[in-house]
């Protein structure tokens, strides 16, 4: 299942690659933010989202070799066959993946607060107490 996937992914990702170099190679001029451009950008972004699922599936086949396949990375547990269909890359149990996205969020949240704050300084207007 998870090459097959991965088959698909990458087929989906050379169409759309060509499709990408076939529009450069046209040179024709284009309105600066027009719906074309908009659309690009969406597909350029679907694009990176398939090759970032590609690598995940060529690492879970990875785990597959080394027999780590459905073996949580946090508590070493078995991962559930339900989660395993739904996620085949999945790397944690639900048990374990819930807290790691809360933490992760935290730390999102973080670094975009202290880049707002570096931004600010840089252009004269943070807030001083």
């Amino acid at each position: 299942m998870l090459e097959q996937r991965h088959g698909e992914l990458a087929a989906q990702v050379q169409t759309k690659v060509r499709g990408f170099r076939e529009i450069d190679a046209s040179d024709a001029p284009r309105a600066e933010f027009s719906e074309d451009q908009v659309q690009e950008d969406i597909d350029f972004a679907l694009v990176q989202m398939r090759w970032q699922t590609m690598e995940k599936i060529a690492a879970a086949l990875g785990r597959l070799e080394e027999g780590e396949y459905g073996i949580c990375r946090d508590c070493e547990q078995e991962i559930a066959e339900k989660r395993l269909r739904a996620l085949p890359f999945a790397t944690r149990c639900k048990d374990c993946q819930e807290p790691a996205e809360s933490s992760e969020g935290v730390e999102r949240r973080a670094m975009r607060r202290d880049a707002g704050f570096r931004m600010g300084t840089l252009t004269g207007t943070a807030l001083t107490s």
